[in-house]
C-alpha cells in the first residue's frame, strides 16, 4: 500500500472535485484528507491517498489527463507519531506587510511544525483599515510550553493578538 499527496492547481469549475473524486475512486484509491480551495478564480488543492501499489500509476496517469489541471504526485513513507500534541493558533492584528514572515519565523525557531495556515484580510469596521487574521494548526512538541511561544509571538508588535486552543484539535 502507499500513501501518496497530490498537489492540484488548474481553472476552477463545477464538478472539478466530483471528477478528482471519481478518479481517485474508478482506480481504487482511498480518499484520506485533502485541503481545497478557490484563490483568485483557480483551483488550488492537496489530497491524501491510499492506494494499493498496482493502481498507482494508472491513477497517476489518470489525473494528468483531467484537462486545465496541472497536477504533483509524491509518494510519502508512513510516519510514527511524534512526542506533540496538535494546537490551533489564531493571531489578528492590523494588516501590513510581513506580518505571517514574522510569526513563521518564530515558530520555526520552537522547531515548530506547522499543518494547516489559512489566512486572510478585512475590513476594520470602525477604522477603515484592514485587519488580518491567520489561523494555525501546529505539532507543538509536548516539552515546549505554550506560553514561551505565545510570549514570543506577542513580542513582535503591540497590535496582535495572539490566542491558543489549548484543547487538542
Amino acid at each position: 500500500m502507499k500513501q501518496l499527496v497530490i498537489t492540484l492547481i488548474g481553472t476552477d469549475r463545477p464538478g472539478l472535485v466530483e471528477t478528482l473524486s471519481d478518479t481517485v475512486f474508478q482506480h481504487h484509491g482511498s480518499w484520506q484528507a485533502s485541503s481545497l480551495s478557490k484563490l483568485a478564480g483557480k483551483f488550488a488543492g492537496i489530497i491524501q491517498v491510499d492506494i494499493k501499489n498496482e493502481d498507482a500509476e494508472s491513477l497517476a496517469k489518470a489525473l494528468n489527463g483531467i484537462p486545465e489541471l496541472d497536477v504533483l504526485i509524491a509518494d510519502t513513507p508512513r510516519q510514527s507519531e511524534p512526542d506533540s500534541t496538535t494546537h490551533s493558533l489564531t493571531v489578528t492584528g492590523n494588516d501590513r506587510s510581513g506580518i505571517i514572515q514574522e510569526v513563521t519565523r518564530e515558530i520555526a525557531k520552537f522547531g515548530i511544525n506547522i499543518n494547516k495556515l489559512k489566512s486572510h484580510a478585512q475590513s476594520a469596521a470602525n477604522s477603515g483599515g484592514m485587519i488580518f487574521t491567520a489561523d494555525f494548526d501546529l505539532d507543538i512538541a509536548n516539552s515546549i510550553p505554550l506560553s514561551d511561544l505565545g510570549e514570543a509571538l506577542e513580542g513582535l508588535s503591540d497590535d496582535l493578538i495572539v490566542e491558543f486552543d489549548v484543547s487538542d484539535i
